[in-house]
């Protein structure tokens, strides 16, 4: 799958993006905040990317996740996807992750790429409930949620330990009715 913004290029992980994603994964705010991403070394790069290409290629798929590239240029400048979570009312309820190499941010790449996804999400597949969290003082991902049209939720995450020290997160949703709302306006 591949789709486009004005200004980005959303495509399926290839093997060919392991180097970009190492750099990704090796830059200090997702060291930082996120230890699943925690890359030792090339070889778990591609074990990571092998496992989304085969969740891409399966008739039960879980996983929609997206290399972000500049259309201009073609450059690797972050990630984007969501996954399965669970089954509720005939729909799915999915969680959003999104990088951006630090020096694109402040570019209104990530709010661009996100609504596109919330987009693919919703009319593309069976999407009741789409959420995102992040650490409570990354505000910039916070303000990308908010940008999108998503809201805090009232079920808020329990602190999660980053580098030994508990840290609280905050946790936005949108349902498939709030996209609904937003897209007739």
């Amino acid at each position: 799958m591949k789709s486009k913004t004005d200004r980005l290029i959303l495509r399926e992980y290839t093997q060919n993006d392991k180097q970009n994603l190492y750099k990704l994964f090796k830059e200090n705010f997702v060291s930082m905040y996120e230890a699943h991403l925690q890359m030792k070394d090339i070889s778990y790069v591609e074990a990571y990317i092998k496992f989304y290409i085969e969740n891409a290629q399966s008739s039960n798929r879980t996983h929609y996740y997206f290399v972000i590239e500049l259309q201009e240029t073609y450059d690797f400048i972050g990630i984007i996807g969501y996954s399965f979570v669970e089954e509720i009312n005939d729909g799915s309820v999915m969680e959003l992750e999104y990088y951006l190499l630090e020096e694109y941010w402040n570019n209104g790449y990530m709010t661009e790429a996100l609504k596109k996804v919330i987009a693919l999400a919703f009319e593309d597949g069976n999407v009741l409930k789409l959420f995102a969290q992040c650490h409570k003082d990354n505000v910039k991902s916070e303000n990308v949620m908010i940008k999108c049209g998503m809201h805090k939720s009232e079920i808020q995450p329990r602190p999660k330990a980053y580098n030994g020290v508990l840290k609280e997160n905050v946790r936005y949703e949108m349902t498939a009715s709030d996209y609904r709302k937003i897209k007739s306006v």
